[in-house]
């Protein structure tokens, strides 16, 4: 298979030679977050270049006329896991700069940048989803992270998800496996097996706290006006429940339950999802994607 291009080894005759219709650009975007005793820091960027890497091979295979640019991963996200050793940005300012990004490749005739995103966090992927929606109304840009629907499928045991996975509730990366337990683990295993650590079958599981009464009793009554809304507020309340608990572990699940079968199976349906986006995208369709928490955006404006 012939390698992408690499935009910034590139000359500016060589970009502008590019057929603008016929151009994707793609981008590995995450933070650096601690992810328990047994991933690495870069755990969310390195199962993000595994995906654009089977998104590039896809889309090489079913459109082989198009030129596929790879810009470098951004190592930048919100609300990282609150603990000494992430680094996080202000959704706001993520906002700010993938809509930078749009805007200067679109300012270049460019229409579309795909994005491979690992990251839940609920300012995170708000800040996405409104730069994509800004992209789109100021510049006909397509600016897709096909991650925001992956993890609403995850967190919600969506039927046929679950089905194309094979896995199931407690082991999908929804909200009892949140973060760095056997999801994220079964994806580094494939991803990136030589960046996990020996000690992953040894590290016990972490179970979710109880989550908000007052939250998830709020989220009952929002359910009955908009049952979208009374799941997010009860994902809410549980990824709340986690990192406000003083005994935090820097993890949720079960990591030593995770296998490398585990992560292929969702590295292939996340990337059959994403292909399905893009095929839409490249048809002209308008996108719109609904991350959790999309109903209460306003979020993304408050301090982390």
């Amino acid at each position: 298979m012939t390698e992408p291009l690499s935009y910034v080894q590139m000359t500016l005759p060589e970009i502008e030679a590019l057929d603008r219709e016929k151009t994707i650009v793609l981008m590995a975007v995450s933070p650096i977050e601690v992810h328990g005793p047994h991933l690495p820091l870069g755990t969310d960027v390195f199962v993000a270049e595994e995906l654009l890497r089977r998104y590039i091979a896809a889309l090489r295979a079913e459109y082989p006329d198009y030129n596929l640019v790879t810009l470098p991963p951004l190592y930048l996200g919100s609300d990282a896991l609150p603990v000494k050793g992430s680094l996080s940005v202000p959704a706001p300012l993520l906002r700010k700069v993938l809509l930078a990004y749009a805007k200067g490749l679109a300012a270049q005739g460019f229409r579309y940048l795909f994005l491979a995103d690992n990251h839940g966090g609920p300012r995170h992927q708000l800040g996405i989803e409104s730069a994509s929606r800004l992209a789109w109304r100021r510049h006909r840009f397509y600016l897709i992270n096909p991650f925001n629907l992956d993890f609403r499928l995850m967190v919600q045991h969506d039927p046929s998800f679950l089905e194309q996975t094979g896995l199931r509730p407690g082991n999908c990366g929804d909200d009892a496996d949140a973060h760095a337990g056997t999801n994220e683990t079964s994806l580094m295993l494939k991803a990136d097996p030589a960046g996990v650590r020996d000690n992953w079958r040894e590290v016990s599981p972490s179970l979710p706290p109880a989550p908000s009464s007052a939250l998830l009793f709020l989220g009952r009554v929002a359910s009955i006006f908009s049952r979208t809304l009374g799941k997010d507020l009860e994902h809410l309340a549980n990824t709340l429940a986690w990192v406000g608990d003083p005994r935090m572990k820097p993890y949720m699940g079960a990591p030593a339950l995770a296998s490398s079968e585990a992560g292929e199976a969702m590295l292939k349906a996340r990337t059959e999802i994403a292909m399905e986006l893009f095929r839409r995208a490249l048809r002209g369709e308008k996108i719109r994607i609904a991350p959790m928490l999309w109903g209460l955006r306003f979020l993304q404006a408050l301090p982390e």
